[in-house]
């Protein structure tokens, strides 16, 4: 059975109470999403803290597991990206 928190990730885009892909994070155990995603812990909060690192393989993944359309997830990606203060501006 899918996490919960998935599935209210995917409400909660819907509604437009997520800024960003960061704000997800903030509601899911990250070492159970790392095991989904298979991708090593440390590896997964490094993009979390600069969105820019992820790649279309995870953008699909996060589609997958959210059940949200790849472009969304993109898009919150890009939220990320351009807002100050949720990500590490390099």
């Amino acid at each position: 059975m899918k996490d919960l928190r998935y599935k209210a990730i995917k409400c909660l885009h819907q509604t437009g109470c997520i800024d960003g892909l960061y704000d997800a994070f903030t509601l899911i155990n990250i070492s159970q999403l790392t095991q989904e995603m298979e991708m090593n812990y440390n590896t997964l909060r490094r993009k979390i803290n600069d969105a820019r690192l992820f790649t279309i393989k995870d953008i699909l993944k996060l589609s997958e597991l959210f059940e949200i359309e790849p472009v969304e997830i993109f898009h919150l990606v890009l939220l990320d990206i351009t807002s100050s203060g949720k990500t590490q501006n390099k």
